[in-house]
């Protein structure tokens, strides 16, 4: 649900908020007295963020979810303490990556309260994970190298980088995967794509409308979106960009397992 990074922000926030006596009651409180244990609040909150992590589906105190009930309460406690959360902005002054990480992680601060985006069972944590893992099984590191940047580009607010690293990611990886299928070398990305709709069995299925060579097939026009207004600053935001990401990540994982499960 949450990743390791919002958690551990969060955490801060915990830590921020609080003083030793005062998390002792916290911690008490949900049942986390055993976890809390360090000499330093850091090392309390991190035990805490580290516990919630590996036992992402313990029950809470009035929910059926710890974590969230966890995080609910520290980024309203947080967004409420004008020294911590600056509402003009919308921005935690000494966390300024956490609200975007909250974002990928399908929240939104409104109103002073955590809602969440929408109700799915897309993980995109746990979907990240299985690309970066299939990266690396195949030895794609420049493709890894981009997504990576892309995701650090949306993390910092900078759409225009995201974008772009997303282009070049999912340009890169569909290259190096034609050409390690064909044994070919292509000079043009539009013509690795097309091959990779003859491959057999193929990349892209015609039959399933992805790849229809008149420019309406998913794959298709799932590139026109990545160039539908290039990197310019002016032309992306952050709704853009987190659709992007989403896109990128959903229709890029199925790719690699594809190529991961056909033993080309």
């Amino acid at each position: 649900m949450f990743s390791k990074a919002t958690l551990t922000d969060v955490m801060d926030l915990l830590k921020e908020m609080n003083t030793h006596a005062s998390l002792n009651k916290y911690a008490y409180r949900y049942g986390l007295d055993e976890i809390a244990v360090g000499s330093s609040l850091d090392q309390r909150v991190l035990a805490i963020g580290k516990y919630l992590y590996e036992n992402p589906q313990l029950p809470g105190t009035i929910s059926d979810n710890l974590t969230y009930e966890i995080v609910e309460d520290v980024v309203t406690k947080a967004v409420a303490n004008e020294y911590i959360f600056d509402s003009s902005k919308n921005e935690f002054t000494h966390l300024p990556y956490l609200r975007r990480l909250l974002l990928k992680d399908g929240f939104v601060i409104k109103d002073g309260t955590l809602i969440r985006t929408f109700d799915t069972d897309i993980d995109f944590n746990k979907n990240e994970t299985l690309l970066e893992n299939l990266l690396s099984k195949h030895n794609l590191d420049i493709a890894k190298g981009h997504y990576k940047q892309a995701n650090n580009s949306f993390n910092r607010g900078d759409w225009a980088s995201c974008n772009a690293q997303l282009r070049t990611y999912v340009e890169e990886l569909l290259n190096k995967i034609a050409e390690r299928i064909t044994g070919n070398s292509f000079s043009e990305s539009h013509q690795a794509r097309i091959a990779l709709s003859k491959t057999t069995p193929p990349i892209f299925y015609k039959e399933l409308n992805e790849w229809l060579d008149n420019g309406t097939g998913f794959f298709e026009t799932f590139w026109k979106r990545l160039h539908s207004e290039g990197s310019h600053p002016g032309l992306s935001n952050e709704n853009d960009s987190i659709f992007r990401l989403n896109l990128v990540q959903i229709s890029t994982l199925e790719v690699l397992r594809r190529y991961d499960e056909n033993h080309y």
